[in-house]
């Protein structure tokens, strides 16, 4: 490709570190880098104009950041910018608006408190040329300064309009459709779907010709003539413009940058951008109105690790409405330790978008007090995060047909503290298992749609495939290879250093008895017994010294029972998180 050409062949690609700490958004002061002990800025903007007053202010920002040591992020948006573009084409920006079957404007809902010169927030096409140049004009003006990594929020532009709110049925639209499917099939298959002539096709005509209203087209598009072909097409073009998008940065930039989009990573549609980025950044739902601690996110978790990627987390909109409700610190605070004590990364709560249909955008300021010291002990234990993963002798495949499944399969492992890797054996997501990696594990489980081929091949004889069932049928020898006592509200995350075999293995214990009224989690007393079998997997030598490290606390080396089949330690009085160090020094 041209680009690598101009950027330098070979460049190896950043990446985002488990115990980086991200702020989602640029500080109202920066000494709150210092105080949250930040590394990066994940979603910063740009700047907003070409005059010489914006260039320089947004240069300071990123200077600002930079000279403290934090990579900067600026961001692009394919959605929520709309008064931009009214303001980049004043003349003739309704003729970008995502139109329905009927040829009425969609607007964008979540920003329905939102107008520009009296217009509302209009959902723009991403396959519109006007709108590609104006989003090329975000990334000029955020490749204006020495950025470090580019995010775009909303990348799924169309292809989201798409989905959930039936468009978009524009002139670019229909005519991208009708040369995609010329590309994609051949007369003789077009004929079977009723198209005699294919250059005079209009998907939107069709469907009329059909019945099809808007409405029907909204509510039940998969089941309806061209559906799923449609979206199929809408999903190809946004992905074509991401790749657009992060290329014309990196030409600009000259360099490679770190790739993020605004994604929670939590579905087949949100993961077909993975082959195009560094990692996830994006919101996730995290359930706060239960006043639990959810196990969907550690799932997430998990399941990036799997692609080679992370997640930098922050919770939904309504989330953070109900938390501004409630004033919950302590809640978030147990969503931070769950993202980090999984291998992924949670965003610096000092400012939250909230939203509810009733109040719509709001914010919420988090607490420098109730916050930074779990930021600050993250960065004390880097050399006990980066470059760990999940420890196991098992793993669940995932393909994106199994997606359900797996999931529940994961949130039912998490739950009774099995330890499991995710395989990842879905082709588009442009992950490549080697024998030596699947030759790490004794069991794989799958669900009910069959493995690619090319995956089952890799698997060496020794490794069983075999259908999941449950975590009671799983071997007893799996069931008990953590077994903690004392509580079933803690949550155990054993990882290891694959890189570095003299490495402690860590062993993470989240407590998530969590009390809504105190607004913290209740201390417990646990005993924590892992197999010397699982344990050996990644340390040479016997496991002799366990040292517990939690925030706020010089670490504690505690005494260790051994005997032939496990290893245990207890610990006292466990608040919120504990990074344990087991070693053979």
């Amino acid at each position: 490709m041209l680009l690598w050409t101009l950027v330098g062949v070979g460049a190896e690609r950043p990446r985002l570190n488990a115990s980086d700490v991200v702020f989602m958004y640029v500080p109202r002061s920066a000494t709150l880098y210092d105080a949250y002990s930040g590394t990066v800025v994940g979603w910063a903007g740009r700047a907003r104009t070409k005059n010489q007053q914006d260039i320089q202010w947004f240069r300071q920002r990123v200077e600002e950041a930079q000279k403290r040591g934090l990579r900067y992020c600026g961001s692009v948006d394919f959605v929520v910018d709309f008064a931009g573009f009214i303001e980049f084409l004043p003349e003739s920006f309704a003729e970008a608006i995502c139109r329905d079957l009927d040829g009425n404007p969609i607007t964008v809902p979540w920003l329905w408190d939102h107008k520009h010169k009296g217009h509302p927030a209009y959902w723009f096409c991403t396959n519109n040329p006007d709108y590609r140049a104006y989003l090329r004009d975000q990334v000029e003006r955020a490749c204006i300064a020495p950025i470090d990594g580019l995010h775009i929020d909303d990348w799924r532009g169309t292809a989201a309009c798409s989905a959930w709110f039936g468009g978009c049925f524009c002139r670019y639209c229909m005519e991208g459709f009708r040369n995609w499917l010329k590309r994609n099939f051949s007369q003789e298959q077009l004929q079977a779907m009723g198209i005699d002539n294919v250059d005079e096709f209009d998907l939107r005509a069709f469907l009329k010709s059909k019945g099809v209203t808007a409405e029907d087209w909204r509510k039940r598009r998969p089941q309806l003539p061209f559906g799923e072909l449609f979206q199929r097409f809408q999903t190809e073009q946004t992905l074509g413009v991401v790749r657009e998008v992060f290329e014309y940065a990196e030409q600009l930039r000259g360099k490679p940058l770190l790739r993020s989009v605004n994604s929670s990573a939590s579905s087949p549609e949100a993961l077909t951008v993975a082959p195009l980025v560094d990692f996830f950044c994006g919101e996730m739902g995290h359930h706060a109105s239960t006043a639990q601690v959810p196990v969907e996110p550690a799932f997430v978790f998990r399941l990036v690790e799997g692609l080679g990627k992370r997640q930098s987390a922050t919770a939904a909109g309504h989330d953070w409405a109900w938390i501004a409700a409630n004033e919950k610190p302590g809640l978030v605070r147990t969503w931070i330790a769950q993202a980090y004590a999984f291998g992924s990364t949670f965003m610096v709560p000092h400012r939250q978008w909230c939203y509810t249909q009733e109040k719509g955008t709001h914010w919420w300021e988090g607490k420098t007090e109730d916050f930074a010291f779990v930021y600050r002990f993250v960065r004390e234990n880097a050399n006990l995060l980066d470059g760990y993963r999940s420890l196991a002798n098992l793993a669940l495949v995932y393909t994106n047909a199994n997606f359900n499944e797996i999931r529940s399969a994961a949130i039912e492992l998490l739950k009774a503290n099995v330890p499991f890797a995710i395989l990842v054996a879905e082709p588009s997501l442009g992950v490549s298992v080697t024998k030596a990696e699947l030759n790490a594990y004794e069991v794989l489980l799958t669900e009910k749609q069959p493995l690619p081929s090319d995956f089952v091949k890799q698997v060496p004889p020794k490794v069983k495939i075999t259908q999941w069932d449950g975590v009671g049928k799983l071997p007893e020898a799996f069931r008990h290879q953590v077994v903690v006592k004392g509580s079933d509200k803690v949550r155990v995350s054993l990882r290891y250093k694959p890189s570095d075999p003299k490495a402690p293995i860590v062993c993470h214990l989240l407590n998530q008895d969590y009390d809504v009224q105190a607004d913290e989690v209740r201390p417990i007393d646990v005993t924590v017994s892992i197999s010397r079998s699982l344990l050996s997997k990644a340390m040479k030598g016997v496991p002799k010294r366990v040292v517990v490290r939690t925030p706020k606390h010089p670490p504690q080396q505690v005494s260790v029972s051994l005997d032939k089949d496990a290893l245990t330690f207890s610990v006292p009085n466990l608040g919120l998180w504990a990074i344990v160090e087991i070693s053979a020094q």
